[in-house]
């Protein structure tokens, strides 16, 4: 099971229990973590692109464009925390405390989520992440958090803030592979082997087994079907 299945399922299992269903990021670790945010977001937004690249042609006017895959998805969602509430709930019941940060434990969590941009120093990448809020479940790294105080104590400790949290999604099982459309615009050689033939490498550069023809007129190729292991091919640019 991958970490985003992982996260996910364990953050839904949680959430089913909390009551008051507040949102909560969920922190893969040696056990899975739960930061609870004191406030459900007013709204957030989530960006899909799809990748691309442009090469200028020699002798036209339009450029080569290439589909490079599907671009990570981004959640942006803006965080707010105000210590005042806090304090002058004192007559609220214990089972919403874990809901309501006040003082020092505001700084605490707002710290808490900053620290899930640093990377990790063994798996050389921030912790994986699982924001849930209802239906939402964005599994991802932390991008950024960018924190604003806006109202602080005599003594300057803050008393309220915003913290605007910017994720990148996981990639897909699909896109986690190596596109063969990566660079499709540089000739490449690679050499035959047992378990390959012309048609599998040419989806594999080209993402089109029909350029088999490509690749065999580069090399002089008249029989597909008979080429020696070993062999190397050269594998032409697109644009060629």
């Amino acid at each position: 099971m991958g970490i985003t299945s992982t996260l996910t399922n364990a953050a839904v299992k949680a959430l089913n229990s909390l009551v008051g269903a507040k949102a909560v990021i969920f922190v893969q670790g040696d056990k899975v973590d739960q930061i609870p945010v004191q406030f459900n977001p007013s709204d957030y937004s989530i960006t899909s692109n799809a990748a691309y690249s442009q090469q200028t042609r020699r002798k036209d006017n339009e450029p080569v464009v290439n589909y490079n895959g599907t671009a990570l998805s981004k959640l942006r969602v803006k965080l707010i925390f105000n210590s005042d509430e806090f304090l002058s709930a004192g007559g609220l019941a214990k089972t919403a405390e874990k809901f309501l940060m006040g003082g020092d434990e505001m700084t605490k969590t707002i710290n808490k989520i900053s620290a899930l941009t640093k990377i990790d120093g063994e798996k050389h990448q921030p912790p994986g992440c699982v924001f849930v809020w209802g239906s939402l479940q964005f599994a991802g790294f932390v991008e950024s958090v960018g924190v604003t105080y806006t109202m602080f104590d005599k003594s300057g400790k803050p008393l309220r803030a915003t913290a605007d949290l910017s994720m990148n999604g996981f990639n897909s099982a699909v896109t986690e592979q190596k596109s063969p459309l990566l660079s499709p615009d540089r000739t490449k050689a690679r050499t035959m082997t047992e378990d390959n033939n012309i048609w599998n490498l040419a989806e594999k550069e080209y993402g089109d087994v029909r350029e088999w023809r490509r690749i065999a007129d580069a090399n002089d190729i008249m029989n597909p079907l008979d080429i020696p292991v070993g062999t190397i091919l050269k594998v032409p640019s697109i644009n060629e």
